[in-house]
């Protein structure tokens, strides 16, 4: 539930920051998000799974305004909730971003 949270949250930063000018040729440009610590209690296939499944339902959100790289790892942050730990690393191309000089 929380990682559904944090996608619509993504999600709705992500499109207030899309330029609303497409006329003019603009650079692409990597951001990377938060990362987030998906865990389970008992079992480590959980934790990797759920970790798995937001990394493939963030790619399949790719689109032609904004295409997500995403990454799973196991990791032993403190932060975890639980003893197994997979950490969620997201990277997002916003296409067509201007960038001001």
């Amino acid at each position: 539930m929380k990682t559904l949270l944090f996608l619509l949250a993504f999600l709705s930063v992500a499109n207030a920051a899309l330029p609303l000018d497409h006329g003019n040729p603009s650079n692409s440009v990597w951001i990377d998000t938060n990362t987030v610590l998906i865990s389970n209690p008992q079992n480590p296939e959980i934790a990797r799974r759920d970790c798995e499944t937001t990394m493939q339902i963030l790619n399949i959100m790719s689109n032609n305004k904004i295409v997500f790289n995403s990454t799973c790892a196991p990791t032993y942050n403190p932060r975890c909730n639980f003893q197994f730990c997979y950490q969620l690393n997201v990277r997002a191309l916003i296409i067509g971003h201007h960038v001001v000089d």
